[in-house]
């Protein structure tokens, strides 16, 4: 249940900042800031589903890899928009400061979503 719960969230943050990065093109261009963000932050709701598919059928080391591989590329550019954004000086990028810092805390939490998953694993191969 609070997977599916996940999956939702992830899928609506990703759309949310997919579109807000679209709407911030032109900002993203002027400063020469990537807008493959856009595309990264669709990989959000593949975290929960992929980590699930994955445990079954290669253990949940690779699993957590790999779902943890769903949010670290957006984490990492939603970084470098950030800080091209906020040396920039301008109110003109409020909104696309807006949308990476929404990209890098929903980045955070799909990680703080691995961590929590690494820990219940390592709770439940000590039980055993």
């Amino acid at each position: 249940m609070l997977d599916l719960l996940l999956i939702l969230f992830f899928l609506a943050m990703a759309w949310r900042i997919a579109r807000a990065v679209l709407r911030e093109s032109a900002i993203f261009r002027e400063f020469g800031q990537p807008r493959s963000l856009a595309t990264l932050v669709l990989l959000f709701p593949l975290g929960p589903v992929a980590y699930l598919a994955a445990v079954l059928r290669l253990g949940w080391v690779p699993a957590l890899i790999v779902a943890a591989a769903c949010y670290l590329p957006a984490l990492i550019a939603a970084r470098r928009c950030l800080r091209a954004f906020e040396s920039a000086g301008t109110d003109r990028v409020r909104a696309a400061r807006e949308a990476a810092t929404e990209a890098f805390g929903t980045a955070m939490g799909g990680l703080i979503y691995v961590a929590v998953m690494l820990g219940f694993s390592l709770l439940g191969s000590s039980a055993s």
